[in-house]
């Protein structure tokens, strides 16, 4: 396990000891490596009335932006952490305060390579959104006069990200590797997955991309859109695209004929981008939608996109059909074709609680809705059982409950299922076509053949490599990282004692020999070997407290 560094981050390390502790996290930092002169003298709330779940969340939003997103992050991962949680860290989308402008614009100047005034010819310097990485501007392009809404992270945001991925990686590992009840929650993979959507977020040209494969698969007269992005002008940091005006969904009149056709619509592209092109907007919630003023809608903040191959299509529609069935051993069956690692796990188990699920939304089924919320409770079932779900089919069944969130706002009897009973029959009929039985059947079998007539050439090889005596494995034990790093880290300490102990015996045999030139009488190699001693001496005890 990587030590941490307490001197790195002696400013930030404090901070969050400190708000933890204030949360009433205390008793998890004891059972942590944590410094115990970083829990003395610290402030403690009354917060015995809230429930653990809202203490993190509460936790979350005082930590500061990066934790912010890491939590909206991990709200996707419901078929990992619980429905209380995930409940709380939905919570973490709004609150976020700005950045003042004098801090943005030098970036903005940096990345466009040219003066504002070049570049646009009105530029409002007050923001129109904030978030936990960037926010937006209203502007004018100089060139074509367009309006257009500049997106732009927040200074030194990179620095704050590294600094705090750093402290939270820290965390986990100590977490997953000292606390039993947490193991099963594989924190430190949920860190993993949840850094690289950050950094994924934080390059705005992949959200560029996103967006443009989005206005790519979807039907030509469509009137569900994403804004233009303006690439020639677009950084890694700034992203410049198209100004739409609109109003949010909750805008809308509820049950008119007009909230209907849009929630309808809206249902329909993402129906379109899950079941025909695979590629959907991750997290279509309300605060990512506009409805223009001639009722079409526009899907924003392309960040986050998931993408699920024919193979998961098809295994989605068997999900859905089990589920309207309520056959248990069904959705048993798809969830092990959804498995990707294939472990062993409790059957009785799991199908006691899939069985407890269908019994407790079996009204649900009558009205046609609540697919998303199932499909999650169910994600949560298998992952929590030993059932490990490629994360596609997670941030899917959110996007799903997202929908169904969105729709009833404007139609209380928006009913999802019929909505995409077509989308499913299309995509069975393609499933059981000649064409798509080829795909499935006939296609995989010559690949395989084409592999088995390759095998000989390759076991030949082996065998010569085995004949000529140059065939070499490498073996590495899982466990000996933690007992390695130790041993260098020991063996350096020695080497620093031992340098320390030569330069402090060296100093006074130059004393002793009395050897100039001098220094306030005493001899100037010798003073000059005791502070170098000095400092090996301080770092080496720096090193010392810092790893315990």
């Amino acid at each position: 396990m990587k030590p941490f560094n307490y001197l790195a981050n002696a400013v930030r390390a404090p901070e969050i000891v400190a708000i933890l502790v204030r949360w009433g996290f205390e008793d998890l930092l004891l059972q942590l490596d944590t410094p115990q002169f970083l829990l003395r003298n610290l402030v403690r709330k009354k917060v015995a009335h809230l429930s653990t779940y809202e203490r993190v969340r509460n936790a979350c939003e005082e930590l500061g932006p990066i934790f912010v997103k890491l939590g909206q992050l991990l709200s996707t991962r419901s078929d990992q952490l619980p429905a209380e949680l995930i409940h709380e860290l939905k919570k973490l989308r709004c609150g976020v305060q700005a950045q003042r402008f004098d801090k943005i614009e030098p970036l903005l100047v940096r990345e466009l390579g040219a003066d504002l005034n070049t570049v646009f010819s009105e530029f409002e310097s007050q923001p129109v959104a904030a978030g936990s990485l960037g926010q937006a501007y209203r502007a004018r392009l100089r060139s074509n006069g367009a309006h257009v809404c500049v997106k732009v992270q927040r200074a030194d945001i990179h620095k704050t990200v590294a600094a705090d991925l750093e402290i939270i990686g820290w965390f986990t590992r100590q977490i997953n590797n000292r606390i039993d009840s947490l193991k099963s929650y594989n924190l430190v993979a949920l860190f993993h997955e949840a850094e690289r959507r950050l950094q994924d977020e934080l390059n705005y040209l992949k959200e560029a991309e996103n967006a443009a494969l989005f206005q790519a698969l979807s039907p030509v007269d469509a009137r569900v859109f994403a804004p233009k992005v303006f690439r020639q002008a677009s950084t890694r940091r700034v992203l410049i695209s198209e100004w739409v005006d609109g109003c949010m969904p909750e805008a809308i009149a509820a049950n008119t004929t007009t909230a209907k056709d849009l929630a309808k619509l809206g249902a329909q592209s993402m129906l379109h981008q899950i079941f025909v092109t695979g590629f959907f907007h991750a997290d279509p919630h309300s605060g990512n939608l506009l409805v223009t003023s001639d009722h079409r809608i526009c899907f924003l903040d392309w960040g986050q996109a998931g993408q699920i191959t024919v193979d998961m299509r098809y295994t989605l529609v068997d999900l859905f059909a089990a589920i309207n069935q309520q056959d248990v051993f069904k959705i048993m069956r798809v969830a092990e074709r959804m498995a990707i690692n294939h472990r062993p796990y409790d059957r009785q188990r799991v199908e006691s609680g899939i069985t407890l699920l269908m019994h407790r939304h079996h009204y649900l089924q009558n009205k046609g809705a609540g697919m998303g919320q199932i499909g999650l409770e169910l994600m949560y079932l298998f992952g929590r059982n030993g059932l490990t779900i490629s994360p596609d089919y997670a941030l899917l069944a959110k996007a799903i409950m997202c929908v169904e969130e969105s729709g009833r706002m404007m139609d209380p009897d928006f009913d999802l299922q019929q909505i995409a009973r077509s989308y499913i029959e299309d995509l069975n009929r393609h499933r059981w076509s000649q064409e798509g039985i080829l795909q499935q059947t006939v296609y995989p079998f010559l690949s395989a053949i084409n592999q088995a007539r390759d095998l000989p050439a390759n076991l030949q090889r082996v065998l010569l490599r085995l004949e000529a005596e140059n065939f070499k494995f490498t073996v590495q034990h899982s466990g000996t990282q933690s007992l390695e790093k130790s041993f260098r880290t020991g063996i350096n300490r020695l080497i620093g004692a031992i340098l320390v102990s030569a330069l402090l015996l060296a100093g006074a045999l130059i004393i002793r020999a009395d050897v100039p030139p001098y220094i306030a009488g005493y001899p100037a190699l010798a003073l000059l070997g005791f502070s170098l001693a000095g400092v090996l001496a301080f770092i080496l005890f720096c090193s010392i407290l810092q790893r315990r």
